[in-house]
């Protein structure tokens, strides 16, 4: 019952005031300020993909392994063999 007391008599003062006017300025420094907050906004975004990629990469980079490669023979029985120039692979007898 107190709280709506002091509820009440809060809102009267409220409405017995006259409208307070905005200083001069006062929206451009809103705008400023969401600016701000804007750019703040997008550099911790940049961090953090920079920080992904980062991540990603030292992470791929640690796991390759220093073996030496060796070459094979090809596996393949489409290639082994076969004669791949355009005229076999046409059917054209030269």
């Amino acid at each position: 019952m107190r709280n709506e007391q002091r509820l009440d008599n809060a809102l009267a003062r409220l409405r017995s005031s006259a409208d307070p006017a905005l200083p001069d300025g006062f929206m451009d420094g809103v705008w400023m300020r969401a600016g701000q907050m804007e750019a703040l906004s997008a550099q911790r975004t940049r961090f953090v993909l920079f920080a992904a990629m980062a991540f990603i990469g030292l992470g791929a980079g640690f796991g390759t392994t220093q073996t030496p490669a060796h070459a094979e023979p090809a596996g393949y029985q489409l290639v082994e063999g076969a004669n791949m120039s355009p005229a076999a692979l046409l059917h054209v007898e030269p």
